[in-house]
């Protein structure tokens, strides 16, 4: 009788060990489903803010070429980079690089402003600049919280006991936006030239 009692316990041990890891192993693969859905919304808003600027941007040069016609080279390479973004497609890594150019060659389109005065009267470019930067800003926070989600995501499935659930399909994932490499470099201030 004795022996029955010590059997039937170990075999509820056993039951119960088992119920505990098939329950974290359920849990964590429901939420590592939940924070991939959740980092590919947040990369859906990226998205959408880069289309924005993206069907901004031909408005924008339209209206420069008018009082910039030598400036062909600046808004050349826009185009370039914008066709880049477009030629990425739902390719998450050629994406962010390509819009990382896309970031670098607008720069000196909202430079242009300061060579040339009735460019910045223009209303027309004025209403596009502000839109053009109100669409940078939301590029920039919506690329902020992708990064979190990201971080989150690759921090939950790195954890233990996370990581042995985890398996190939969910793998952590480096799809982070950066910085360009060339700001880290701080420009030189000559004030006596």
């Amino acid at each position: 009788m004795k022996g029955s009692w010590i059997g039937l316990g170990a075999a509820l041990i056993v039951i119960l060990a088992l119920l505990l890891v098939g329950g974290s192993y359920v849990s964590a693969r429901n939420q590592m489903v939940s924070k991939t859905e959740h980092v590919d919304a947040m990369y859906s808003d990226v998205n959408v803010e880069q289309q924005r600027r993206l069907d901004l941007i031909p408005n924008l040069v339209a209206s420069v070429k008018g009082y910039v016609a030598e400036e062909s080279t600046v808004l050349t390479n826009i185009a370039n980079a914008r066709a880049g973004v477009v030629a990425a497609g739902g390719d998450r890594s050629a994406s962010i690089k390509a819009n990382a150019a896309l970031d670098v060659a607008i720069s000196p389109l909202l430079r242009l402003q300061e060579a040339y005065p009735n460019l910045k009267s223009n209303e027309q470019f004025r209403t596009l600049t502000d839109e053009l930067a109100g669409t940078e800003n939301r590029i920039q926070v919506a690329r902020r919280r992708y990064n979190v989600a990201l971080e989150d995501y690759n921090v939950y499935v790195s954890q233990f006991p996370n990581s042995l659930w985890a398996g190939s399909k969910f793998p952590r994932r480096d799809e982070y936006f950066k910085g360009d490499p060339s700001n880290a470099v701080a420009p030189k201030v000559d004030f006596g030239k």
